[in-house]
């Protein structure tokens, strides 16, 4: 993506609705401007779309990906196995 802050906002958001992706891996063109145009004037267009997290309702990953009060693997999940029991 290449633009202003309105045009590659736009384009997020539209693979964000069409695509469901949930995250962007953003990568630099030069360091370190690149980085700080995304923070100057990428960021607060999408923080004025609701796009970007600002405070996490969880305690852990897990919760915060998952869901609130998921706080270990279901028993049902393939790790589950691996849980250390005490006693």
């Amino acid at each position: 993506m290449a633009g202003g802050p309105p045009a590659v906002a736009d384009e997020m958001q539209r693979w964000i609705d069409e695509a469901h992706v949930d995250g962007f891996n953003l990568a630099y063109a030069i360091t370190p401007g690149t980085f700080e145009d995304i923070v100057d004037y990428l960021v607060p267009e999408l923080l004025d779309r609701g796009l970007v997290r600002t405070s996490y309702e969880g305690t852990t990953l897990r919760e915060n990906v998952h869901g609130k009060g998921q706080a270990r693997l279901r028993d049902d999940h393939p790790g589950a196995r691996y849980r250390r029991t005490h006693g």
